[in-house]
């Protein structure tokens, strides 16, 4: 002979009587009044139990980004942490986005470093080119 078990007394805002199975009281163990507390710390562990712990050492973070060599460590920073997260599509699509970061920081940083390629260029040509007039005006006496 089986045994029916006891169902909650608790009836839904929908109308519907819960489903859950009742304790002594009457009630499950979401609408047990007397289970105010338990459920307070059930839900507390419930919460400490789904962080997902650092992993990247936080003191590798610039205090500032003024650089793209700030901007990169933040990058990594960011990339160690997804990491170790748990995989899912909110996971791949931040590893997109950080790796997106990476390829316009690079960009930037390429541009800036023949930018200042072709500035030191033209001050070597400003300074040649002074250095040329100089010593035309000293021999012909100009």
């Amino acid at each position: 002979m089986l045994m029916s078990k006891k169902q909650c007394q608790t009836t839904k805002r929908s109308g519907e009587p819960c489903h859950a199975a009742a304790s002594d009281t009457g009630f499950c163990f979401a609408h047990d009044a007397t289970k105010g507390r338990e459920r307070a710390v059930a839900r507390r562990n419930g919460g400490l139990q789904r962080t997902t712990p650092h992993v990247a050492d936080v003191a590798l973070v610039p205090k500032e980004t003024r650089s793209i060599e700030s901007v990169m460590m933040i990058l990594d920073y960011a990339l160690q942490e997804s990491l170790a997260l748990s995989n899912g599509i909110q996971r791949g699509r931040l590893l997109v986005s950080i790796a997106h970061g990476y390829i316009e920081a690079l960009k930037v940083g390429e541009l800036e470093q023949r930018l200042n390629a072709v500035e030191h260029t033209l001050q070597l040509r400003k300074a040649a080119k002074q250095q040329q007039d100089q010593s035309h005006k000293g021999r012909f006496g100009r």
